[in-house]
């Protein structure tokens, strides 16, 4: 097995670990339940495709640098679960391109924020998409912002599900290069990109006892 294809692999399993304690609901549904074996591999997947999406956009942005002269540093993950799981795959991505990426702080630093924005119906506009794989489809460099549209852009009451993925080259105080985009995927795998809700600690119980 050549050693990108092993160290890929070795992180859609690590990120599919990442999953394993995952206990948020399916939104929008009432029901409580932990999300199947099937689901979490395929939202693994869909990491996959979106941390391979942008290690392709920021190689197109670099493809000027000297290669490397400036390795990259990429900063923690800001949460668990998907966060941590994207930032892993798109190590691996980042390194399948060409990229020097530096297990240590360096002077090029690469900072990646993620957001989950749902759409409940209103008629919500939907800009042109391009479709990178089943389930998956993604706006370039949006604005971020949605313009209200006629009912008949969004039927009433259909909820969409989208991931906003940021990413910020940074150098001394300086942004070298900047992308923006906007993922639109399952609306049943929402729960799989959620942050963990932490388990609410037991209130503990006082007792008197009463003496006659």
């Amino acid at each position: 097995m050549a050693p990108a294809r092993w160290l890929a692999g070795g992180c859609l399993l690590s990120a599919a670990a990442l999953l394993a304690g995952c206990a948020a609901p399916d939104l929008p549904r009432d029901e409580l339940h932990a999300p199947s074996a099937q689901k979490t591999a395929r939202a693994v997947q869909h990491w996959d495709v979106l941390a391979r999406d942008v290690a392709e956009r920021t190689a197109v942005r670099l493809r000027d640098w000297p290669p490397g002269e400036y390795p990259i540093y990429l900063l923690p993950a800001q949460g668990d679960g998907f966060d941590a799981g994207f930032r892993s795959l798109l190590v691996t991505r980042l390194v399948d391109r060409g990229i020097t990426v530096s297990t240590q702080p360096t002077g090029v630093r690469m900072a990646v924020s993620t957001q989950v924005v749902q759409h409940q119906g209103g008629g919500v506009y939907a800009p042109p998409r391009v479709r990178l794989s089943e389930g998956v489809a993604v706006v370039r460099d949006a604005s971020g912002a949605y313009v209200p549209a006629p009912d008949v852009l969004l039927v009433s009451g259909t909820a969409r599900t989208e991931i906003l993925v940021t990413t910020s080259i940074e150098s001394d105080e300086r942004v070298l290069a900047r992308t923006s985009d906007v993922y639109s995927i399952d609306q049943g795998d929402v729960a799989l990109y959620l942050p963990r809700v932490p388990a609410v600690a037991a209130t503990p119980v006082k007792t008197w006892r009463v003496v006659p």
